[in-house]
């Protein structure tokens, strides 16, 4: 018989293990599941943020004196702007973005600003991901730290069974419902984990960045934050405020092709606009790396001075750069951010499944937690109940903090109707309904106010997809599946 590749393990280290996945996992799963889902669905942030307001003509192409007119156009409208920013066209994002420190506007080939870049829904989801909408810095600390939690469940979960590989593809679809959760969880943990892992620690690396430093600018830079961030990220030329002439960007971009012919202009940022100081910085994508652009440095006349070093500098700064293409799968095109999408949704199978499988040993038991496990069930359906909440009232107008308030205490109000139901089945089917009701009323409310923009691509296909995906679970939350089986065999008080 051929011996596993998985160690052997003592009964006493499983159980520890065991322990500690079982902990870590009920202390974070509910938060946990709320950064997961946000993520997953924030990986077609772009495609999504085009839905949400279509209303401008799709741009393939931007030429360098456009790129001035419109500079010229926001230090107009923004004359104390301290960065000019000019998002510009990219095969998956055909649309013609700049602003400054107040704000983006949309603008047209022309260069012209033809009104304000509003995507309330798409910014609120970030946040969500980002901040769980705390202040921001602690809040990334927060979701950094979840991050390094669900590292450690993925190595103390491998630890927990050793027989892990053994039973790779081992999955009971009927039978003892316990059994078929683990299951379910273990199956997608294995077959999931090297994207879990990737995604959890460049998350936390994100996150857990400003602690470093200030770590690292303590014990190696004299406790100066500066020093550290121009060690990895490069200098910038010394500030002077005296009034000039904005940068001649146009010349920078014209550049562009001759000093990287490989590189695609998407980002192009003017540094203190206006100022003798000024510099202009350009990223570039490079379609056969990971980084997130590299940096073309100008001059205010436009003239090349140099690169940053994120496709060809110190290791560290090259990692550095590649963490958040690799944490939200923003590379290899669409077929990339479907398979980030997929195992995104596949995380928050495996958490559900984890936290279910508590309840029902529980249960199995003779001590059942019904109200419990359906307020667990509330929140695991109900939080994507409320972003489909969310998106159809950001459609009618409301932004910001609103969305915010709908959705967490739209997520307290359903657990509170969870403990009261105390049926987590009944639970469940209740807020699948409510996320395609959710979401078919936000179809409706799109069409109302977009019709016109219907005969773009990308509008038709989000359209699509939120509308199969509503189709779906209307039809499955009033069908009646013979056979189901209730998560708890008891309907006593927790």
């Amino acid at each position: 018989m051929a011996s596993s590749i998985w160690p052997k393990s003592s009964k006493a280290r499983v159980d520890r293990s065991l322990s500690a996945h079982s902990v870590m996992g009920l202390v974070i799963s509910a938060v946990l599941f709320i950064v997961c889902l946000s993520g997953a669905v924030a990986v077609f942030e772009d495609e999504i943020g085009w839905w949400e307001n279509p209303v401008s003509e799709p741009i393939q192409t931007v030429s360098p004196e456009t790129a001035q007119a419109t500079a010229e156009s926001v230090i107009a409208a923004q004359p104390d702007t301290t960065h000019l920013y000019l998002y510009l066209p990219r095969s998956n994002w055909p649309r013609y973005v700049a602003g400054g420190d107040d704000g983006l506007q949309t603008a047209n080939a022309s260069g012209d600003l033809t009104g304000e870049y509003e995507t309330p829904w798409n910014d609120f989801l970030i946040h969500l991901h980002y901040y769980l909408n705390l202040p921001t810095s602690f809040g990334m600390i927060i979701v950094a730290i979840l991050g390094v939690m669900l590292v450690a469940m993925v190595i103390s979960g491998f630890l927990a069974h050793p027989r892990i590989f053994r039973d790779a593809f081992r999955f009971r679809r009927k039978g003892q419902p316990r059994l078929v959760q683990a299951d379910l969880h273990n199956r997608l943990s294995v077959w999931t984990a090297p994207f879990t892992v990737i995604v959890a620690a460049t998350g936390a690396m994100i996150g857990l960045f400003s602690v470093v430093a200030l770590v690292l600018a303590q014990t190696s830079f004299d406790g100066d934050t500066r020093v550290l961030t121009e060690a990895v990220f490069g200098t910038e030329p010394a500030p002077d405020a005296t009034p000039a002439e904005l940068a001649n960007i146009a010349t920078a971009l014209a550049a562009m092709p001759e000093i990287a012919p490989e590189a695609d202009p998407f980002l192009a940022i003017i540094h203190d606009p206006g100022t003798a100081g000024q510099h202009i910085t350009i990223y570039g994508e490079h379609h056969d790396r990971l980084s997130y652009g590299e940096t073309y440095e100008f001059d205010g006349a436009g003239t090349f001075t140099g690169t940053g070093g994120n496709t060809d500098g110190t290791a560290g700064q090259q990692i550095a750069m590649s963490t958040y293409r690799l944490h939200f799968g923003d590379f290899g095109g669409l077929a990339m951010k479907i398979a980030y999408w997929v195992f995104g949704v596949a995380l928050c199978i495996i958490i559900a499944a984890g936290l279910n499988i508590y309840f029902l040993k529980r249960a199995e038991s003779g001590r059942p937690m019904p109200r419990l496990a359906s307020a667990w069930s509330a929140l695991v359906w109900g939080s994507p109940a409320l972003l489909g909440l969310t998106l159809t009232v950001s459609l009618l107008g409301l932004g910001g903090i609103g969305l915010t308030a709908i959705f967490w205490l739209g997520t307290l109000a359903l657990c509170i109707g969870g403990l009261f139901i105390a049926d987590a089945q009944r639970t469940g089917r209740l807020s699948r309904l409510l996320l395609g009701v959710s979401l078919a009323a936000g179809i409706i409310v799109h069409i109302a106010r977009f019709s016109g923009s219907y005969d773009n691509l990308y509008v038709l296909l989000v359209t699509l997809g939120l509308g199969l995906t509503a189709v779906g679970f209307i039809a499955e939350s009033l069908g009646v599946r013979p056979g189901t089986q209730r998560l708890q065999p008891s309907r006593a008080h927790s």
